[in-house]
């Protein structure tokens, strides 16, 4: 089966976004001490660092698969920063006080997680092997159809017999 995409780059810049067009500055912490997290460990106090996310004060902003990255300058340095969803700990409202508990709220709400031993940097795009699956008979396609194994024959004409056996939709309408 064909993996979806995974869903933390887009929860993450829906909030993100929310807070910039609502004139919020945005701030970040971050658990350094989580691996794959790449932050000027001299600015890093009790394992924690906090990370301005205004526009102003980064440049090459990417919201990635795994965690987002971007450039900003410490004493003039600029350094390269990578922060994996797993070591935000929250974004943080500056004027308001708020803050959203983002990367357990991130963890909770994808779809489609992670393999626990997947590399989680870099982050270069992921790949995919394709479908899982072929088009029936009746329809095209642009591709030609790989030689099944014997397996696939079975569970295609398995799936076959019990679909043709009925007709009718596995469910029924209620009048109310």
């Amino acid at each position: 089966m064909h993996r979806l995409s995974s869903l933390k780059p887009f929860l993450f810049n829906a909030y993100y976004s929310w807070l910039l067009d609502n004139d919020i500055t945005p701030h970040l912490l971050i658990d350094a001490t989580i691996p794959k997290v790449k932050v000027p460990m001299d600015y890093v106090k009790n394992g924690n660092i906090i990370l301005s996310l205004s526009p102003t004060a980064i440049g090459e902003f990417q919201t990635l698969p795994r965690g987002i990255s971007f450039k900003a300058r410490f004493k003039g340095v600029a350094e390269d920063i990578f922060v994996p969803y797993i070591a935000m700990e929250q974004l943080i409202a500056l004027e308001t006080g708020s803050a959203l508990p983002i990367g357990k709220a991130l963890e909770q709400l994808d779809l489609s997680p992670e393999p626990e031993d997947a590399d989680i940097y870099p982050d270069e795009g992921l790949e995919s092997e394709g479908p899982d699956f072929e088009l029936d008979e009746g329809e095209e396609s642009s591709e030609p159809k790989e030689a099944k194994t014997e397996e696939q024959k079975s569970q295609t004409s398995e799936v076959k017999s019990s679909t043709e056996t009925s007709k009718e939709p596995g469910f029924s309408f209620v009048d109310e």
